[in-house]
């Protein structure tokens, strides 16, 4: 028996480029879309794995804002918490510059000394305050993911 070739297409080639425009569609606009299920059981099945991996897709992109924006709070919130301990040890250092002959040597050092463990204990809590996102990457499975791409 031989196999014969039509160039005409078959019904489940209209059905899988039907299903990839509507696809097509769904990626260019952005809207959050879903596929329509078809009356085909095969195709069903296809749809609704690609309306769960479009679910995982949008759900992926919302934890990755979410991060992105407690990122940005965090680095607003380090600057501001680590500009008060730098200004104030700039503000004695100048002035013993500017002024070396009013300076008490060892007075100058314990305050400087004491804005730099203000400064630590900053970074200590910014390194705190960091390592629940590196968790929460890690819990989501995609701490590995993102070593993969990472600049070597």
């Amino acid at each position: 028996m031989s196999a014969i070739s039509t160039s005409e297409p078959r019904p489940c080639t209209y059905l899988l480029q039907a299903m990839a425009g509507e696809l097509e569609l769904i990626n260019r606009c952005d809207t959050g879309g879903r596929m329509k299920e078809r009356p085909d059981a095969a195709a069903t099945r296809l749809v609704r794995a690609i309306n769960a991996a479009l679910v995982r897709s949008e759900e992926a992109e919302k934890r990755a804002r979410c991060l992105l924006e407690e990122q940005c709070r965090l680095g607003a919130d380090a600057a501001h918490a680590l500009r008060t301990p730098v200004a104030a040890l700039r503000a004695e250092l100048e002035e013993a510059v500017l002024n070396p002959a009013h300076v008490d040597l060892d007075e100058l050092l314990t305050r400087t000394l004491s804005a730099v463990g203000r400064l630590q204990e900053v970074i200590e809590q910014l390194q705190l305050l960091a390592g629940p996102s590196v968790a929460v990457l890690e819990a989501g499975g995609y701490g590995e993911r993102l070593r993969r791409f990472a600049p070597r």
